[in-house]
């Protein structure tokens, strides 16, 4: 099996273009999971898929007949660990960060949870999701894990990530939303039966189905996901601007936190959108308070500038409100404990 070249593991020609390659790859992740394959033998066929699927690496290849099918467990990327050593990977992510967790490859553009969805690995996208990975970031050509879920015909894969915060109408470099990459009849019907979930639609933006659609369903407007999100939290995540303002003005609470004691605030901050931030301090959400990392919205908002700087007008202008009306005792600790 080792004496194998990538061509004879996927069963493809030289010669053959990348769709052709893609297929094969899915056809090989569909009898692994029918335990048709070793797993031995699937970590070879990944190491080909690898090299043959980049443009760069199969040139490399074709010159040299070089590859690295071989790999040290302190050597694999977390793209790899989310496809093949689920223990592992959870031991390098114990205490990351989101940004950690949303690592993508510097030449692919490919995350843990597209390459865990990728192959079906449900259990991987469950923790990845879990410790913040973001479903709808896109790889090279703009496909999402989501995508790749349907594309490669994982229906249980495809209905987590639909109810876990990823959008059914991203569209990738092919103009084809998710629901567009299937073959199988089972996935587009799953589609079509979750597009009637309040929380697929507010992961996808779909502001005229809350105005036409979810008033009539008489449903809490807090209600929570099986991540303990609310609607409002997921709009604010995405930077949604006019359905986080609907949801307000349906009295949305601004301070529900998530599982991970996000609020509303602290994703938005965190994700970079400074519209829906600065309509949720206006509109009084509570910047005071802290997740499960100890961290406020401000803190969340560490890699976007403009968002710290909005954070510091806010309080400069509070600050300033407060002490015309005569509160300079109140002044100090604002300053001090990031009261706005």
């Amino acid at each position: 099996m080792t004496d194998k070249i990538p061509y004879q593991l996927l069963d493809v020609d030289s010669e053959d273009d990348e769709l052709t390659i893609r297929l094969a790859y899915r056809d090989k992740i569909f009898l692994y999971n029918k335990k048709s394959i070793a797993k031995k033998e699937f970590i070879l066929i990944n190491r080909a898929y690898e090299t043959l699927s980049d443009y760069d690496k199969r040139k490399h290849y074709n010159n040299t007949k070089q590859w690295t099918k071989d790999l040290m467990p302190k050597d694999y990327t977390l793209q790899q660990l989310a496809v093949e050593d689920l223990q592992l990977l959870k031991i390098k992510l114990q205490d990351a960060t989101i940004r950690e967790v949303n690592a993508q490859d510097p030449i692919t553009g490919h995350t843990p949870l597209y390459c865990a969805a990728r192959i079906g690995h449900l259990e991987a996208c469950k923790f990845l999701v879990e410790n913040g990975a973001e479903p709808d970031l896109c790889q090279r050509t703009k496909s999402t894990a989501l995508h790749a879920a349907s594309f490669f015909g994982h229906p249980n894969v495809v209905k987590y990530l639909l109810q876990s915060g990823a959008s059914y109408n991203v569209k990738n470099n092919f103009n084809n939303i998710p629901k567009n990459e299937t073959d199988s009849q089972q996935i587009v019907n799953l589609f079509t039966e979750l597009e009637e979930d309040p929380f697929v639609q507010a992961f996808a933006g779909n502001l005229d189905y809350f105005k036409n659609d979810y008033v009539k369903l008489e449903r809490h407007i807090d209600e929570q996901n099986h991540l303990r999100q609310t609607l409002l939290n997921c709009a604010s995540k995405k930077g949604y601007l006019e359905l986080v303002q609907w949801l307000v003005d349906n009295d949305a609470n601004l301070d529900i936190v998530d599982k991970h004691l996000n609020s509303p605030l602290h994703v938005a901050a965190s994700n970079g959108h400074r519209k829906v931030v600065e309509y949720l301090l206006n509109k009084g959400a509570n910047p005071n308070l802290y997740n499960k990392w100890a961290a406020t919205a401000e803190d969340e908002a560490t890699n976007h500038p403009d968002i710290i700087q909005l954070f510091k007008e806010m309080k400069e202008k509070n600050s300033f409100e407060m002490a015309g009306r005569g509160k300079h005792d109140m002044v100090s600790i604002l300053f001090s404990e990031k009261v706005y």
